[in-house]
């Protein structure tokens, strides 16, 4: 077994959704444009008795129970956050990033195995002498791409080359919303911004640690004849080099995506920095979570070297999105047309400022 100690730092915000809503009044409160992650149960216990209902029967919000004193008290308060939303209004939504039952955030194994899983399926495309079919994709949306990934990775799951990859999940921060922050998200396309996103979300440079694990006992002789690993057993020694291959060339579609938006250009000098970095081979950059987009949870540009067959893959399962007034798509459109980003006012003006979820892998031998 080859264990490596896992080392994982934001370079910008990173959410990772755990499935939740949060909603203003009911779940936090804004104060000082702070935002105040409540303790209902603490808040119900001490003050439940003053919640009447009016005269059509409905009760008050929790967080009309709290007073100005309040803030400065712990008890009432799982933790708080710099930032707030940018609606003020009752029931505004704060979409919640995955924590522990401390709330501390942390990075799961998970997450992470899934884009490793991407990058080397990318990078394995051409060395397994894949070719695009529209028979390979298939017919149903759940199964789109399975006969891509057995011929990548093995037959089934259990012949799966990834069985020989272990990937812990990763933890920082040691107090409640650690380095968490609220961040003001928008859907950008090369015209305008739009669909405001308020997420919880892990701040930059901030550091979680984990393991990853390769089983080299499944690269044995006597486990090659029933999984025949060997002849892939490079794309692991490899794993970090493989990961940054991919990642650059996903930077150079975005920063040139981005120079072209109308609020993008912070955001595309973002990205030519990180292509003017000289990664060592134990190091490599890594998009996750949400923000990710299509194009870093697929094998992305292997699918549209041909336009018209690309095309015909996007009407069939349905996945060009727009409105009424939209022009149609032509092969050879970009695909897909909206980007996700971090927004900030700058000068009167709302302004992208920074991607989401870019992080730095560093793996040592343990």
């Amino acid at each position: 077994m080859a264990v490596y100690t896992l080392k994982v730092t934001t370079l910008t915000p990173l959410h990772i959704g755990d499935g939740n809503e949060l909603r203003q009044g009911f779940d936090f409160v804004v104060h000082n444009q702070k935002t105040y992650r409540l303790d209902v149960d603490a808040l119900l216990a001490a003050r439940g008795e003053r919640l009447r209902p009016d005269r059509m029967g409905n009760y008050p919000l929790p967080s009309t129970l709290l007073e100005e004193a309040d803030y400065t008290r712990r008890d009432f308060f799982r933790y708080v956050l710099p930032g707030s939303p940018r609606s003020n209004k009752a029931d505004a939504r704060l979409r919640s990033c995955i924590k522990d039952v401390y709330d501390r955030p942390y990075i799961p194994g998970s997450s992470l195995k899934g884009a490793l899983r991407t990058a080397l399926a990318w990078c394995g495309w051409s060395e397994v002498g894949l070719r695009l079919e529209r028979s390979i994709i298939g017919q149903s949306r759940k199964g789109a791409g399975q006969e891509l990934e057995r011929r990548l990775f093995g037959r089934d799951p259990n012949h799966d080359l990834l069985r020989a990859l272990q990937v812990s999940d990763c933890f920082g921060p040691t107090a409640p919303g650690g380095n968490l922050a609220v961040v003001n998200a928008q859907v950008l396309t090369l015209r305008a911004a739009g669909s405001p996103v308020e997420l919880e979300a892990v701040r930059g440079d901030v550091v979680f640690q984990g393991s990853l694990h390769i089983d080299e006992t499944l690269f044995s002789r006597m486990a090659e004849p029933q999984l025949g690993f060997a002849n892939h057993r490079h794309w692991l020694e490899e794993l970090l080099p493989r990961v940054q291959k991919h990642s650059r060339a996903r930077l150079q579609r975005l920063a040139v995506w981005f120079e072209q938006s109308a609020d993008g250009a912070q955001v595309g000098q973002f990205y030519r920095r990180l292509l003017g970095v000289n990664l060592p081979s134990t190091q490599a950059f890594m998009q996750l979570g949400w923000g990710t987009g299509w194009d870093g949870m697929t094998l992305g540009s292997h699918l549209q070297k041909d336009a018209n067959l690309f095309e015909q893959i996007v009407w069939d399962f349905k996945l060009h999105k727009a409105n009424r007034n939209a022009p149609p798509r032509k092969p050879g459109d970009p695909f897909p047309r909206s980007k996700r980003a971090v927004m900030r006012v700058v000068e009167g003006r709302a302004a992208a400022v920074a991607p989401l979820g870019w992080v730095l892998l560093e793996l040592t031998p343990a």
